[in-house]
């Protein structure tokens, strides 16, 4: 049977629907399969938010995934009105901006954040970066999977940055790309083809680790 994420979006909101009814206030996707570069091996990132959370809600969400087809690809996040109108700001900006509404209105919770809230997600975004790549580099067993992950993650930082230069938000890596310069071009374009660096030579990793720490040291 082959996977088709529209069917997929269907079958859970009408559970999700029935499990909660008036009380559900929003559905939407993010990740890559809302920018349309999802893979075969890509989440499917969930966001769902109820009026009030109970840990009994959270066990009949976790049902609801549990029953669907291909559940091993959800993912996401479940939460209350009051949790998500309590979140740090700077995972806000990201979170509003690639969050497409599949039910409700996600500025009805929460409201759309501006830049100064992207200043603060580059701010976090570079400090854990830099954090996370200097305790790689240096102990770290696993340097494949850290670089491969830490390159994910600057593409959001990237995203912020275009955003306070432009007020513009762009979803995907391609356009995105287009429109940097630089070492910020150089970076996102690393990030778009992380997955080769399972290939690459321990000396190649080390070149990785110097652009990017690099990067973060220069943003910070």
């Amino acid at each position: 049977m082959s996977f088709d994420i529209n069917v997929w979006l269907n079958e859970i909101i009408d559970k999700v629907k029935a499990a909660f009814g008036e009380r559900l206030l929003f559905i939407g996707l993010q990740g890559s399969y809302n920018r349309c570069e999802a893979t075969s091996d890509s989440d499917i990132d969930l966001v769902v938010i109820i009026d009030e959370l109970t840990f009994n809600d959270i066990k009949i969400y976790k049902k609801i995934v549990a029953e669907m087809p291909y559940s091993n690809k959800a993912c996401g996040f479940f939460a209350g009105k009051n949790e998500i109108q309590n979140w740090s700001k700077s995972d806000l900006f990201q979170f509003y901006y690639d969050t497409k509404p599949l039910y409700g209105n996600l500025s009805d919770i929460i409201e759309c954040p501006n830049v100064e809230d992207a200043k603060l997600a580059i701010k976090t975004g570079i400090e854990n970066i830099f954090h996370m790549a200097v305790h790689s580099y240096v102990h770290s067993n696993d340097c494949k999977q850290d670089l491969k992950n830490l390159y994910k993650l600057t593409f959001f930082v990237l995203q912020a940055k275009y955003f306070i230069r432009t007020n513009r938000y762009i979803p995907d890596k391609t356009t995105l790309y287009n429109c940097l310069e630089g070492t910020d071009k150089q970076i996102l374009d690393i990030c778009m083809r992380r997955q080769t660096i399972a290939e690459m030579e321990a000396v190649q990793f080390e070149t990785l680790y110097k652009i990017l720490i690099g990067w973060a040291v220069a943003n910070i």
